[in-house]
């Protein structure tokens, strides 16, 4: 009886261990490969935002009337009549915005 023990410890064994020998001996097989995936990110809005349209600071999105997103960015309006002047024409009022330039000043 302690021979066929043995014999099944010992098969138990090889197969135990050559299932470990197929492993990669490296802690990372695929870092030789460069990642196809992108990475997520968080877009983080820095307050205050100002109103597309008017120029208004918006101390936070709770006093923020509306939002927009335009080509990625978030745009915040001030007042319900700012949101539907920028939905006309978005180019022109996000193109305006970046340079510092408010069409519709309050």
């Amino acid at each position: 009886m302690k021979k066929v023990t043995n014999k099944i410890f010992c098969l138990f064994a090889i197969t135990l261990l050559g299932g470990v020998l197929a492993l990669p001996m490296h802690a990372d097989a695929s870092s030789t490969k460069k990642s196809t995936h992108k990475k997520a990110f968080a877009v983080v809005t820095k307050w205050p935002q100002t109103c597309p349209v008017s120029g208004e600071p918006i101390a936070s999105a709770k006093d923020a009337v509306g939002s927009e997103v335009y080509k990625g960015k978030t745009y915040y309006f001030c007042c319900s009549m700012c949101k539907p002047e920028f939905d006309k024409n978005p180019a022109k009022y996000a193109a305006a915005a970046a340079k510092g330039k408010y069409l519709m000043p309050m």
